[in-house]
């Protein structure tokens, strides 16, 4: 039976060396392999002007399928890349039969799951202690990631966590051999999914049949048609906007209550985070980390986030209750009140602000009030 080979050409550069594709031994190898060495995902075959870059998040990362639950399943590698797009990875040898449809509905479950279920400060502890574990720093890993020195890291943990709220992540399936059942879903969802990037990545090893140390592995990128490529780059993470862009593309009403409410949040010793097109006021834990407290979008909404960290205290349900009460905020989401900036509920929510904000506060800090 014929097999595939690669040649290498020896150092005196007179002969080649034939190697010849053998199988991967087990997925667990394979698996090991990328979690030292993560640019076996060809982030240049993804992306060819800005090629992607990696950061483990974690090995085996636990996936909730309600609230509360810490892991009802596990995805085999969690990264994220330069941008903060969260990237899925799932391992499948090409002898494992649910390599070709059953691990696609696999890891749908684990999307939709993980961009509901994930916090992104969960995601970021996750994180850090992976780093720990390999003797490094995680914020260094970050300056890595991104090649800048000057990174903002909170801001970077924002665009994690707005690419987590947006559903724009990235789904990759990894095996020795992709099979054709499994090239075409991908491709189909690849050109139809929006905002989530699906892909193969074929890993071949090839080795030299005479000296069995000598092995090559090939990765290759499958799955992205020149469709989805040009769809995919054209809806790319965006620019963060600053905030004379944002409040030129609010309503009068809904700039006014926007720049009374940011200058005093700043006053108080919060951080202002600029997304693509909106904002998030953050509040300082005692562990040093950030977490969102309110968000604002263009032209009038005003919205009220529940951190994990007092998500399902009774302080927090009453806070929930208090403002469904008042009239002007209904549901956006399971952790999100929002509300609609009008003429005659702005001084209200002027009210309602400083009260949600000196509230929250106080349960971040454990002084539950």
């Amino acid at each position: 039976m014929h097999k595939p080979k690669i040649f290498l050409l020896k150092g005196d550069k007179d002969s080649l060396i034939e190697l010849e594709e053998t199988e991967w031994l087990n997925e667990k190898i394979l698996q090991e392999f990328l979690t030292s060495y993560p640019d076996l995902v060809p982030g240049d075959q993804i992306d060819f002007e800005n090629p992607r870059s990696w950061l483990l998040v974690s090995r085996e990362m636990g996936i909730p399928g309600a609230d509360q639950e810490t892991g009802r399943w596990s995805i085999d590698h969690l990264f994220v890349d330069q941008e903060g797009i969260p990237t899925f990875i799932e391992c499948k040898r090409s002898s494992d039969t649910r390599v070709r449809r059953e691990v696609v509905a696999q890891m749908l479950d684990y999307a939709a799951n993980g961009t509901k279920y994930w916090n992104v400060e969960v995601i970021r502890q996750v994180a850090a202690e992976t780093a720990n574990k390999q003797g490094k720093m995680l914020n260094d890993e970050i300056r890595k990631l991104t090649g800048d020195e000057e990174v903002d890291v909170e801001q970077f943990w924002d665009r994690v966590d707005e690419n987590l709220r947006d559903n724009r992540v990235r789904l990759i399936f990894i095996s020795d051999s992709i099979p054709k059942e499994l090239r075409r879903m991908v491709e189909f969802l690849n050109e139809e999914m929006k905002t989530v990037e699906v892909l193969a990545v074929e890993i071949k090893q090839y080795q030299n049949i005479d000296q069995k140390d000598q092995i090559a592995i090939v990765p290759r990128v499958i799955g992205f048609t020149e469709r989805a490529y040009e769809q995919k780059r054209s809806s790319s993470f965006k620019r963060k906007t600053t905030e004379r862009e944002f409040l030129e593309s609010c309503s009068e009403i809904g700039k006014k209550f926007f720049k009374e409410i940011i200058d005093p949040a700043i006053k108080k010793g919060h951080f202002v985070s600029w997304g693509t097109v909106g904002f998030s006021i953050r509040g300082r834990l005692p562990s040093g980390n950030y977490v969102s407290l309110l968000y604002g979008y263009p032209p009038n909404n005003f919205q009220v986030y529940f951190d994990s960290n007092i998500r399902g205290t009774n302080e927090e349900k009453e806070m929930r209750q208090h403002l469904l009460d008042t009239g002007l905020f209904g549901g956006s989401g399971e952790y999100t009140l929002s509300a609609y900036i009008n003429e005659e509920n702005v001084s209200d929510l002027k009210g309602i602000f400083d009260f949600v904000l000196e509230k929250q506060e106080k349960l971040l800090k454990g002084n539950n009030a």
